[in-house]
């Protein structure tokens, strides 16, 4: 997804200024997704709200270091996702529902090294790990741009036939066969579609990053997977979400999200639909309110 809306950025600037009100409205806006897609992934109701009041602590501990780079929403899921991963170390499950049913990847696997673990290895000082990691975030970002570019085209052109093809390949990493099968189309289309599609992201790497090795012009599915969760590069807007759950999208639009939230089963996007059809409840949300508020009440003292 893009990076902050103008209403976040808004938000956010009262936070850092210690508005008394910009907190609580930064936490009404986002609370009910986060809780919705905790309780999702840990049984204990308990558990979820433990988990979202620690999303906030983390967001207000790790502000200044926030650039802004992806939506205030992505950032705090991903808070919230290493926070429910921490809390059962190795249990992780995949964001979208569909890997649960077939088994597949959806980056949940967290004894991966990761891609870092690829790179040439020479003497191990400080300077060359931050030099890495800064390498490694600037290909991930160029990589999120392609991935992110190719998916935008989809959308504009309401070719949405071929993004659940490259959703399913890239996002939850299933096998063509697979993905023919859950389109509806023959194996031989969805191997052009990947290789068309592959074939942009080299290119858009190619221009865009310098002294990239072969592994990294040809990112390994695992990568791809990452960088595409962790920048929620298909997810629908929330107001097209609500646009869904009030049945005023368009045809094309309403089959796509239909098969993002209930073929696919982003659990991102299925936060969102349980928190709009559950705006009613709002004595939960009251609640995890004031728990979040009065947990974060001392990073607003002033001095």
């Amino acid at each position: 997804m893009n990076g902050l809306s103008e209403a976040e950025r808004f938000l956010l600037d009262a936070v850092r200024r210690g508005d008394e009100q910009g907190w609580p409205q930064l936490v009404d806006r986002y609370q009910g997704r986060l809780l919705a897609f905790a309780r999702s992934r840990v049984r204990s109701a308990t558990d979820a709200e433990d988990l979202v009041q620690e999303t906030f602590i983390g967001l207000l501990r790790g502000l200044e270091r926030f650039r802004g780079d992806s939506s205030l929403e992505t950032y705090l899921f991903s808070i919230l996702r290493r926070r429910i991963i921490d809390s059962h170390r190795g249990k992780a499950r995949a964001v979208c529902l569909l890997n649960d049913i077939t088994g597949s990847g959806g980056g949940g696997d967290d004894s991966d090294p990761g891609p870092e673990s690829r790179l040439p290895a020479p003497d191990p000082t400080a300077s060359w790990y931050a030099r890495r990691d800064e390498q490694h975030d600037a290909y991930r970002s160029v990589l999120a741009m392609a991935v992110g570019e190719l998916v935008r085209g989809y959308k504009t052109s309401l070719n949405f036939r071929e993004l659940k093809i490259i959703e399913l390949l890239f996002y939850a990493q299933l096998k063509n066969a697979q993905v023919a099968q859950a389109v509806g189309v023959e194996d031989g289309h969805v191997a052009t579609v990947k290789h068309r599609s592959l074939a942009r992201i080299r290119k858009h790497l190619l221009d865009h990053a310098e002294g990239l090795s072969q592994s990294h012009i040809d990112p390994p599915d695992a990568l791809l997977t990452e960088v595409w969760e962790g920048h929620r590069l298909s997810c629908p807007k929330r107001s097209t979400i609500g646009g869904y759950h009030l049945g005023t999208l368009e045809d094309a639009w309403t089959d796509y999200v239909d098969f993002h939230l209930n073929k696919l089963g982003c659990r991102f996007c299925l936060a969102n639909l349980h928190d709009l059809q559950a705006s009613d409840d709002q004595a939960q949300l009251d609640r995890v309110r004031q728990r979040i508020l009065q947990s974060t009440v001392g990073f607003f003292k002033k001095s």
